[in-house]
């Protein structure tokens, strides 16, 4: 993973169009990593949307200490399993994601991505609903909670402008 800070000083050293190149089409912005209780950790009931609305809320002023997590490059078309299997492309160490918990699929043609929960035992929201036996579609700036693993998805453009403006600002 690399931290805002650290992909602030590439953002105002490349041009938007470098930047999406060494980027990818979108970006999935989370808090840094951090040890639960055990008790959470083996809990296997439906993830709490109040916990979830709460962690959506602080991720989205928290920006300056968060981190960008790192993602296989994409094709035209393709797919990133989340899961806690060494075997996915997101590897989420966190007890309320499942081995093989939700898929994000990219089509570089629409310029769409979609979530699909894969019948995890805590769900995978999207900004607060929970997504059940359906393909979501992503929007720039939406926040998706694979348990209680939160990311903020935006697109490539979105992020190198927000890195662009200083510090602090919403913009």
């Amino acid at each position: 993973m690399i931290s805002i800070k650290q992909l602030r000083a590439l953002g105002t050293s490349l041009s938007a169009e470098e930047f999406r190149r060494q980027l990818g089409p979108f970006a999935l912005i989370q808090r840094p990593p951090s040890p639960r209780a055990s008790d959470e950790l083996a809990s296997t009931h439906a993830a709490d949307k109040a916990t979830i609305e709460r962690g959506m809320l602080s991720l989205l002023f928290e920006f300056e200490d968060l981190q960008v997590a790192t993602l296989p490059p994409l094709g035209e078309t393709d797919s990133l399993m989340f899961g806690r299997l060494p075997d996915c492309d997101v590897v989420l160490d966190d007890g309320s994601v499942s081995k093989q918990h939700a898929a994000l699929r990219w089509n570089e043609a629409e310029r769409r991505c979609t979530v699909k929960d894969l019948g995890s035992r805590n769900g995978t929201f999207l900004n607060g609903t929970l997504v059940m036996n359906r393909e979501a579609t992503l929007k720039d700036g939406d926040i998706l909670s694979v348990g209680y693993v939160q990311f903020w998805f935006l697109l490539a453009d979105t992020l190198y402008t927000r890195l662009r403006s200083p510090p602090g600002r919403m913009g």
